[in-house]
């Protein structure tokens, strides 16, 4: 069975203010769709802009994996423990109940996100570099989502530019392919029986 792909166009993903005015979030594609952080999601991968030192909001049973978009950085305390993301695509998995206090060094950054309600979802997701003309064949999972961070590509005939995304619907084999150098987060989600 071929999965049905669909584009998500950066501008076509709604950017939402953080309640403590800290940043904003783009929310690149959530499921189901519709859903909302404070109702009953299964996943979700967005984008977000940290502007200020400040707490995450607390999201119990939910888990939680971020990267490091671009900026200089930022120190999370995650429960009293200290975690510096400081270059371009280092990652950290929390859960959501934890105490999160981030510390920005240097300046305003950007950071990628995927959550999963942890008793309903698992998540495999990483980010990859590709030169120009490679296939990356995907996961194969339920659904899959593809955010390009930088450079172009293209998923069947679905194209794929800067902060660009496709969600895949179905089970079957699917494959990104690079049309320039580029760098792109993958996430695979599957239904937890």
């Amino acid at each position: 069975m071929t999965p049905v792909v669909t584009a998500i166009p950066c501008a076509a993903q709604p950017a939402m203010p953080w309640a403590n005015g800290g940043g904003s979030t783009r929310q690149v594609a959530i499921d189901p769709p519709g859903a909302t952080l404070a109702g009953a999601f299964r996943w979700r991968v967005s984008i977000a802009q940290i502007a200020s030192d400040g707490p995450f909001s607390r999201l119990p049973g939910i888990d939680r994996a971020m990267w490091l978009v671009r900026g200089n950085g930022v120190r999370l305390d995650v429960d009293g423990r200290e975690v510096v993301l400081a270059h371009s695509r280092q990652r950290i998995d929390f859960p959501g109940e934890a105490a999160v206090r981030c510390e920005l060094l240097g300046g305003p950054c950007e950071d990628s996100n995927v959550m999963v309600a942890r008793d309903h979802v698992s998540a495999v997701a990483d980010v990859v570099e590709l030169a120009a003309g490679v296939v990356h064949p995907l996961p194969d999972a339920p659904q899959r989502v593809v955010l390009l961070w930088s450079g172009r590509g293209h998923i069947g005939d679905v194209p794929l530019g800067p902060r660009d995304a496709a969600r895949l619907d179905g089970m079957g084999a699917a494959a990104f392919v690079a049309d320039e150098a580029c760098v792109a987060l993958v996430a695979a989600f599957t239904p937890r029986r």
